[in-house]
């Protein structure tokens, strides 16, 4: 096999990890690349953290700021807006993921990624298993499984939480709310050790016009839904897929398969399909969404 491995100088500007000091220039060795988004490549270091290397020139237009422990870093379109943690209270550490360091990368990186510019900004984590992996569900139906529905019920309920947090703390909205973007910091099949590592996020009530055009998540009727029930709607979104299978209801845009898919779900659990109307149909805010998971778990 190929050796993929290079050293990398970097400049750290905020750290919570010994391994990474504030103010210091530092080489790193990255071992292999483990996969690539659509802002940014991930790499895996020999000390079993990550790397990720936003690829756009984000010395020229990103804002770099810290406010109330949150470091947003905005992209060129302002679109999207990543939220890291890099100093975490202990109940923040059981929601979302802690950051160890972020800052500039100083080297031009000589590995067929010349998407990643000098001075990109980079950004260190721990290493995590994504939801996914973890059960190996993905699109996997869960629906006819003897116990799909009550696990279905339970991520469901872990992912309101995490919501409930950000709202409750911050006033903020994820909007970023899918199943790839929650992973285990462990080796844990817990559910409640299920945290969120990487979201777009709006202040909670916002009048700005937000792009959520080709986030399936808050389909179909995302431009009728009122910014603070998106939590909940996103919620039952992401149990349709598991319930469903992503490949499925990926492309679903009109509310006659929807009905369609909440009529199997009543005819196997009306619990179940009582949470899932009140998410879609009738819609509700997170409070009231994770009261009435809590009731029916």
């Amino acid at each position: 096999m190929m050796d993929q491995s290079f050293t990398l100088k970097i400049l750290i500007l905020k750290s919570s990890n010994d391994n990474y000091i504030e103010n210091k220039l530092k080489k790193i060795k990255i071992i292999k690349k483990i996969g690539e988004g659509s802002y940014g490549v991930v790499f895996l270091l020999n000390n079993n953290d990550v790397i990720k290397i936003f690829k756009n020139s984000t010395l020229k237009n990103t804002i770099l700021n810290e406010s109330n422990y949150l470091i947003p870093i905005k992209n060129e379109n302002r679109e999207l807006i990543f939220y890291y943690k890099y100093i975490n209270e202990k109940k923040e550490n059981n929601y979302i993921i802690s950051l160890y360091a972020i800052e500039l990368i100083k080297d031009n990186i000589i590995d067929n990624m010349n998407n990643i510019e000098f001075n990109s900004y980079f950004i260190i984590l721990p290493l995590c298993t994504s939801f996914y992996n973890t059960f190996n569900i993905y699109n996997m139906e869960l629906i006819n499984i003897k116990n799909g529905i009550p696990f279905t019920l339970k991520i469901m309920k872990r992912l309101i939480q995490i919501s409930d947090f950000l709202e409750t703390k911050y006033n903020i909205l994820n909007l970023d709310f899918k199943l790839n973007n929650f992973m285990f910091k462990n080796n844990s099949k817990n559910i409640d050790n299920l945290i969120m590592i990487d979201f777009s996020i709006t202040k909670k009530k916002t009048k700005i016009p937000y792009n959520i055009d080709n986030k399936y998540y808050i389909w179909p009727e995302s431009n009728n839904i009122l910014i603070e029930y998106f939590p909940s709607y996103s919620a039952c979104i992401n149990g349709l897929e598991l319930l469903f299978g992503y490949k499925y209801i990926n492309n679903i845009r009109n509310n006659h398969k929807l009905d369609y898919y909440l009529k199997m779900i009543k005819e196997k659990d009306k619990k179940a399909y009582n949470i899932f109307l009140n998410g879609l149909i009738l819609k509700m805010n997170t409070e009231n969404f994770l009261n009435l998971l809590k009731c029916s778990i």
